[in-house]
């Protein structure tokens, strides 16, 4: 184990000294809204591909591929974080959080990977009958009701995650340069 941990601290290290040479403190906040939006618009499609069910299963399979995306986006969002976090000055509450928004958005990704796997279990089902993982099957898709369930969860996580962010950026300044700001229209 201590290897793998000695590797897996020598890449971090190697992305933290990268990324601080070309990437801004703000890339995480820039990245992260696009995990938000294709989630969001993934569950919306699959549910209305749940509604509509058009033979050429349209709405399955763009949910689908917005889900991947998504996930994609959350692997660069995390990325992007680890750069960001080392430009912040941390007090023992803006630490606490940065904890429970990690943990959340780590959650966010196992329940979007969950979701991929049932939908990529129920699109080529003949690999798994034979270990009995049927409940997947369709017979006619990627979307299924577990894949749904899975991704509302998901969802629910991001925007979980999301909102602790906010509270830190927001209510704590984490993140954030303080700019005096004169209005033109205030002599």
């Amino acid at each position: 184990m201590g290897f793998i941990h000695q590797i897996y601290s020598s890449l971090l290290n190697a992305w933290i000294a990268i990324g601080l040479r070309i990437l801004p403190s703000t890339v995480h906040p820039m990245v992260v809204h696009f995990v938000i939006a294709l989630f969001y618009v993934a569950l919306l499609v699959d549910i209305i591909g749940h509604i509509v069910q058009q033979p050429d299963h349209f709405y399955d399979q763009a949910s689908f591929w917005l889900l991947v995306l998504g996930f994609i986006a959350g692997v660069a969002a995390a990325a992007a974080g680890v750069i960001a976090e080392q430009y912040v000055r941390w007090t023992p509450v803006t630490n606490h959080l940065l904890g429970v928004h990690q943990e959340y958005a780590v959650f966010s990704a196992i329940l979007a990977i969950a979701a991929l796997a049932s939908r990529l279990i129920a699109r080529y089902p003949h690999s798994y009958r034979s270990r009995g993982w049927s409940f997947a099957h369709t017979g006619h898709g990627r979307s299924t009701g577990l894949s749904l369930l899975l991704l509302i969860a998901a969802v629910i996580m991001v925007s979980m995650t999301g909102a602790v962010g906010g509270t830190m950026v927001f209510q704590y300044g984490v993140g954030v340069h303080h700019v005096t700001f004169r209005s033109p229209f205030h002599g």
